[in-house]
């Protein structure tokens, strides 16, 4: 039987690496790091990660929007 998996906070070390791995780059530190990434057609796509130890799932879901990842890269 196929079985979906569930989002659950992650590390913000795992959302960084993940977001690097899809070829995201730091644009910024303040109270929040964002991240930026010029997607093939010209657009800019743009998310942030709070400087928490752990991320949580409605921020995660919120990156899962914004970067157009599947979600199935963030499940755990």
């Amino acid at each position: 039987m196929f079985r979906i998996g569930r989002l659950r906070p992650l590390l913000q070390r795992e959302v960084i690496r993940i977001l690097e791995a899809n070829g995201f780059s730091l644009a910024r530190s303040a109270s929040h790091m964002t991240f930026k990434k010029t997607t093939k057609d010209g657009r800019v796509l743009t998310t942030w990660v709070p400087h928490h130890r752990e991320v949580s799932v409605f921020v995660i879901s919120y990156i899962i929007k914004q970067t157009e990842k599947p979600r199935k890269e963030f499940e755990r």
